[in-house]
C-alpha cells in the first residue's frame, strides 16, 4: 500500500524576516541599524504592539544583515526601499509613525522629510549623523580615503566591546553570539567599509531633508553613547521644522538603547510621545553639557534628562 505523499513544505526564505505585529489602525514602522536585524528592536516593537499599535520592523536587501541584494545596493536604494515600506503600510493605517535605531533612525528621518504630511511621529533612537562616540575606532577618520582606493571598500571593520552595551552580562552574551554565528541581537560581528561609506551618504541626504520634517519628533540618546555622541540628536533637534521636538538623554545606556539597561524607559518614552503625554517636571532640571537649543515655535519639552 502506498502511503499518501506528505504535503510539500515551502522552503524558508533566506535571511532575516520582517516582523509584523497586526494591531489597531495606528501604526509604527521601525528600521533596525545598519547590518543588523529586527531582533535589536523586537522588545520595543512588542511593547508598542501590546499598547495597541500595528507594528512592523522592516528588512531591506543589502542593508539588513544576512539579506544580500541581487542588484546594486547603496544608501539611495536603502532610502527608496524605506519610503516604499512606508507607502505600503500607510494604506493599512489611519496614522503611521516612523522610527529606528542608529542608521535606522536616519531612514525614518528621511521618510519624514519625503512624506511630511503623511508621517504622524518620528521616533529617532541613537541617531547617528556623526561617528564620534568615545569607542569609535580611530580609523573612522580614514573613511574618505576609501572612496579613492578601489579595494578599500571591501575591508571589514570588526565590532568590538562594549558592542554598544553598558549591561555587562548582555555584553558577554552578545560577544558569544558573534563568535559562534557572526551575528547577534546587536548586529553583525563585522561592518564593511563600503557600507559605512554608504551610511555617510545617507547622512548627507538626511541633513538636506531635515527642514522639510514637520512631524512631532522624539530623540532618545545615551549621554555616553559609544558610537555616536548626543551631538547627532542635537543637530536633528535644531534642523527639523517640527513644532514639537522632545529630546531625552539616558544615563545608564550606551548606543544600543533598545536592548540595554534602560530599554523599558525607552519604550515608555515612545508610548508617551505617541500618546502626546506631558513630560514630567524633571524637564527643568535637565543638565546638559552644551546650551539648550531653543526656537520660538518649540514646545517646552525640548530637552530633558
Amino acid at each position: 500500500m502506498v502511503s499518501p505523499a506528505s504535503p510539500a513544505v515551502p522552503p524558508k526564505p533566506p535571511g532575516p524576516q520582517a516582523l509584523n505585529l497586526p494591531g489597531g489602525r495606528n501604526g509604527v514602522l521601525l528600521f533596525h541599524g545598519l547590518s543588523s536585524t529586527p531582533l535589536e528592536l523586537q522588545y520595543l516593537a512588542r511593547g508598542l504592539h501590546r499598547a495597541g499599535y500595528t507594528v512592523r520592523i522592516a528588512v531591506i536587501a543589502g542593508y539588513s544583515h544576512g539579506l544580500p541584494s541581487t542588484q546594486v545596493s547603496g544608501h539611495r536604494e536603502w532610502a527608496a526601499a524605506a519610503v516604499a515600506e512606508f507607502d505600503r503600510m500607510r494604506q493599512q493605517c489611519d496614522t503611521l509613525a516612523v522610527g529606528g535605531l542608529c542608521i535606522g533612525a536616519l531612514l525614518s528621518l528621511f521618510i519624514a522629510g519625503k512624506r511630511p504630511e503623511a508621517v504622524s511621529h518620528v521616533l529617532s533612537l541613537s541617531t547617528t549623523l556623526h561617528y564620534d562616540g568615545w569607542a569609535a575606532p580611530w580609523t573612522r577618520w580614514m573613511l574618505p580615503l576609501a572612496r579613492v582606493l578601489p579595494w578599500a571598500g571591501r575591508i571589514a571593520v570588526k565590532e568590538r566591546e562594549p558592542f554598544g552595551l553598558k549591561d555587562e552580562r548582555l555584553r558577554a552574551w552578545i560577544a558569544a553570539q558573534m563568535r559562534e554565528s557572526g551575528g547577534s541581537d546587536a548586529g553583525a560581528s563585522v561592518l564593511r567599509v563600503r557600507d559605512l561609506l554608504e551610511a555617510k551618504g545617507l547622512m548627507r541626504l538626511v541633513r538636506q531633508g531635515m527642514p522639510a520634517i514637520v512631524a512631532p519628533t522624539l530623540l532618545v540618546h545615551a549621554r555616553d553613547d559609544d558610537a555616536a555622541s548626543p551631538r547627532s540628536a542635537f543637530e536633528v533637534a535644531s534642523g527639523v521644522s517640527s513644532e514639537r521636538v522632545h529630546c531625552v538623554l539616558l544615563n545608564e545606556s550606551y548606543h544600543m538603547i533598545s536592548i540595554d539597561k534602560e530599554k523599558a524607559r525607552v519604550l515608555s518614552e515612545m508610548k508617551d510621545f505617541l500618546r502626546g503625554a506631558t513630560p514630567p517636571t524633571e524637564l527643568a532640571r535637565a543638565e546638559l553639557t552644551r546650551p539648550t537649543i531653543t526656537t520660538n515655535t518649540r514646545s517646552t519639552e525640548h530637552v530633558r534628562a
